[in-house]
């Protein structure tokens, strides 16, 4: 899957508005830490997620 092709383009769009919209609230609100620790924690599962998802998608777009 090509970096800037349509469907690369579609779906990172699409992955992103998940995890901003409804994965990234969802781990913040389980968390009261202060704001760079939640940042922090989150990133450390949000990356991750992309990076399985990605190897997911190349089999499958």
């Amino acid at each position: 899957m090509k970096i800037f092709s349509k469907k690369s383009i579609i779906f990172y769009s699409i992955l992103g508005a998940i995890t901003g919209f409804i994965i990234a609230p969802l781990i913040r609100s389980l968390i009261e830490f202060s704001t760079t620790v939640e940042i922090l924690i989150t990133t450390g599962i949000i990356i991750p997620m992309y990076a399985v998802i990605t190897r997911f998608a190349k089999k499958y777009l």
